[in-house]
């Protein structure tokens, strides 16, 4: 009879779980990210406040400084990403001039070996890691490496 109960009740149960409409799939995309970031926030509120054993008052206060904090890394990182982009194109600007400059001293055969050699500055540096994809491989002791000694 107890056995009876209980496999009934697990029955009810699980028929309302079931019933229950499945969770909308992510929305992939900017909202998306903004939905994880609010909900990692959240967490992290909720985290501090057992932890810390935060008052309301001081819930609200933690909120508010994480707020601020938030608005000035966004702020910050849009001046980073602009420095960026200045900086990609004065680096192709650069490397614009010195092909033009090339171009007066070299032969056409030439120019097409050298373009070869040296490809645009963007795709360069992405194809090298670590120091030597920012230009500490050439000429500054760091050359090839050497064959290793026996």
């Amino acid at each position: 009879m107890k056995r009876t109960l209980v496999l009934l009740a697990l029955a009810g149960v699980a028929s309302v779980a079931l019933a229950q409409s499945p969770p909308p799939a992510p929305a992939w995309g900017r909202g998306d990210m903004a939905m994880r970031m609010q909900r990692m926030e959240q967490w992290r509120l909720h985290q501090l406040t057992v932890l810390l054993d935060l008052s309301p008052a001081q819930q609200q206060q933690v909120k508010a400084i994480y707020a601020q904090q938030h608005a000035a890394m966004r702020a910050s990182m849009q001046q980073v990403m602009q420095a960026m982009r200045a900086a990609r194109r004065a680096h192709r600007d650069a490397h614009q001039q010195m092909m033009t400059r090339m171009a007066q001293v070299l032969s056409p055969a030439q120019m097409v070996k050298f373009r070869v050699l040296v490809p645009p500055h963007p795709r360069w540096f992405m194809r090298h890691k670590g120091m030597r994809g920012m230009g500490m491989g050439m000429g500054m002791g760091m050359g090839p490496p050497s064959a290793p000694k026996p």
